[in-house]
């Protein structure tokens, strides 16, 4: 059971406690088992494994940032470590997995396959997974076989004021569906459809965000893939698992549950997200001076993400930000006005909730000089001019 999961059945649990009582009775503790997590992509030669136990109670998880490098622990999970993973083609040929284990215990549970020629699509592979204490889980899946591919055909400067994404692809025999995703900063738009095409208005709103805000956000880059998948991946990102009895999930696993599928990339790109600049906070504002300082912000870029329908409450911003020297990093934005007075979070790895900094400030009557200070740098006052 995920740790959002349990919380929800505790809260529940707390509320019907208040209002009756029960006869107090005691859950035992379940036995541990194995999960496993794998969806083989022909387009890597690494391919990733990751094994972990479900979570019983017994040890205590702690909340904590996700470390892609650690990305059991962090997200709260409990990892399998000396197991021994192996991946076997149709003919015979098998390739065993190392584990990714760094600076100590960083990486543990993550078990990477390499192999020397890409996988082959339509080919048949089977996986086994046996842990230090003598569980074997084992699975097997059949990678599609697309008769063509376009990686990068979808790069291009998107305009969500104007623009519309229109996407098509070729029909893959025996694959089970298409997958579709969308990387946004508020969480991914990902859908499954049975068609060859698909039509994404650029104000779209991401019914898969919590708040749904637009899937499309100036000043973002965002991933865009359309891929065939096998059944595994399929019934298993379809169906939900149930709090109360832990059924629901479809797993093809022998020994365990988890996924071992297949995905083959279709189609690809990554979208620059602009929007019309019409408005005074809205353009590119530049430091004055400039300081030639990997840990200075050299630009901000701003758009008016959505406009507030009433007085009280703030325009919402988004765009990027580049910091100077000669290694310059571009970021995303997200952000808020009311007023002149502005608040911008300055984020990482492309994510709403990975905040790096933050800048406070006010915009010039003029709308010409924005000028304020940065959480990370104390009480120094950054001014930037419009360009």
């Amino acid at each position: 059971m995920s740790r959002s999961l349990s919380k929800s059945v505790g809260l529940l649990a707390v509320a019907l406690l208040g209002g009756c009582k029960f006869n107090e009775i005691t859950i035992p503790q379940t036995t541990p088992g194995v999960v496993v997590h794998a969806v083989l992509n022909p387009a890597l030669l690494t391919q990733v494994v990751l094994v972990e136990r479900t979570l019983t109670g017994r040890i205590a998880i702690n909340d904590s940032v996700f470390n892609p490098s650690d990305p059991i622990r962090s997200d709260g999970g409990i990892p399998v470590t000396g197991a021994r993973v192996a991946i076997t083609d149709s003919s015979g040929r098998t390739s065993v997995g190392l584990e990714d284990v760094t600076d100590g215990s960083l990486g543990t549970g993550v078990y990477r396959v390499n192999f020397n020629a890409p996988l082959q699509t339509g080919g048949h592979y089977t996986l086994s997974v046996t842990t230090p204490e003598g569980e074997i889980v084992t699975g097997e899946t059949r990678v599609p076989q697309p008769a063509t591919t376009s990686t990068g055909a979808l790069s291009r400067t998107f305009n969500r004021d104007h623009d519309t994404l229109n996407i098509s692809w070729n029909s893959v025999p025996k694959a089970r569906a298409y997958a579709v995703r969308v990387e946004s900063p508020f969480g991914p738009y990902f859908l499954f459809t049975d068609s060859t095409g698909l039509r994404l208005v650029g104000d779209a709103r991401n019914l898969f965000a919590s708040n749904i805000e637009h899937l499309f956000i100036p000043g973002y880059r965002q991933d865009v893939l359309v891929a065939a998948v096998d059944s595994n991946f399929f019934d298993y990102y379809r169906t939900n698992n149930d709090p109360f009895t832990g059924a629901g999930i479809i797993s093809r696993l022998k020994g365990g549950i988890g996924l071992f599928g297949a995905l083959v990339p279709l189609t690809t790109g990554t979208l620059n997200v602009i929007a019309d600049q019409t408005e005074p906070i809205e353009g590119r504002f530049r430091a004055s001076p400039l300081i030639n300082d990997p840990q200075r912000v050299a630009t901000l870029n701003l758009y008016i993400e959505s406009k507030s329908t009433r007085s009280d409450l703030p325009d919402v911003l988004s765009g990027r930000f580049t910091n100077a020297g000669p290694n310059s990093v571009t970021n995303g934005i997200i952000g808020e006005m009311t007023g002149s007075h502005v608040s911008l979070v300055l984020v990482t790895n492309q994510l709403a909730h990975d905040t790096l900094d933050v800048f406070t400030g006010d915009l010039s009557g003029d709308g010409k000089t924005l000028a304020g200070m940065f959480r990370s740098q104390g009480a120094v006052t950054y001014t930037y001019v419009k360009q």
